[in-house]
This record gives structure tokens, C-alpha cells and sequence, in this order.
């Protein structure tokens, strides 16, 4: 059974523990009206106030993904649920065409765009590619589900 865009975007990848222990983190975000950010969305720790904010072309600092779990933010929360441990994978969405093992930078929205320089993930794949010999990862387009694995990069 194929997934949807959306039941994979914000999943993280592996149910281990790096990817749902070591590389969650809890932060401070914004509260207020429109403040909840979607999950799968690429977030970005502003230095100035130590809140996670959506990530956009531009944005700099520390980096992560907003995971699927339980309870996800709304806009009166004032804590946020980050993955942004180094190596763990997640899917995001697709802001463009991205090669197989392309590093990957955030753009409008908190989706990801390829970049030729040092980027917050590396494109791993879709759904279920990369797993094993005969089925390798396939281009991205835009508006598609896509797995990285975070680099821990400070943009």
C-alpha cells in the first residue's frame, strides 16, 4: 500500500532509538495566533530569543524537523518537539527537483530546495527506496514527500 504525501510528511524514518530518543529535542517556541508550526516542517533556532521558528530561504542558525508525535504543537503552546539530531532521517516535502544524495537547504514554508553548498539534510530517497540492492533512490520533484538524514549543520 503506497502512502500519502500526507501521512509521510514529518514521520521520522526509523522507529529506533536515534531517531526517536537521542535526536528529539524540546525547545521554546512562539505562542499567540498562527504561531502552531505543521509537522515536517524544517525549523530553525533563532539566537537572538532561543525560539524555534518555521525555516524559509535564509533562514540561519541551528536546524531541525518538526516530527509527527504526539502531542503536536498549536498556537498557545509555548514548547515545540524538534528532531535535529545528526544522522537521524525524517520526511519532509519537496520544494523543487532534488538529485539522489543532493544536500538540502530550507525555503519557503519549512520545505527543502537541493543546494551545491553545505546543507541542513541529504536527500536519501522516497518511501521505501535506498533500502537495498535493485531499488534505488529516485529524483524528487516538487510538492513530493522526501527522506533526509540531518547533517547537524549550523547555517
Amino acid at each position: 500500500m503506497a502512502l500519502t504525501m500526507a501521512q509521510l510528511i514529518g514521520t521520522p524514518a526509523h522507529a529506533d532509538a536515534l531517531d526517536l530518543d537521542r535526536a528529539i529535542e524540546i525547545g521554546k517556541k512562539a505562542s499567540g495566533a498562527s504561531s502552531a508550526v505543521a509537522v515536517g516542517r524544517v525549523v530553525f533556532l533563532t539566537g537572538s530569543s532561543g525560539v524555534w521558528a518555521i525555516a524559509t530561504a535564509g533562514s540561519t542558525g541551528r536546524m531541525g524537523v518538526v516530527p509527527k508525535l504526539a502531542p503536536a504543537n498549536v498556537d498557545a503552546d509555548t514548547e515545540i518537539t524538534v528532531m535535529a539530531g545528526v544522522g537521524a532521517e525524517i520526511y519532509v516535502e519537496a520544494a523543487g527537483a532534488i538529485k539522489p544524495g543532493s544536500q538540502v537547504l530550507p525555503t519557503t514554508g519549512g520545505k527543502v530546495i537541493a543546494t551545491t553548498a553545505a546543507g541542513i539534510g541529504i536527500y536519501k530517497g522516497h518511501y521505501g527506496e535506498g533500502s537495498g540492492l535493485g531499488n534505488p533512490p529516485t529524483d524528487a520533484a516538487n510538492a513530493e514527500a522526501v527522506r533526509i538524514s540531518l547533517t547537524g549543520r549550523i547555517i
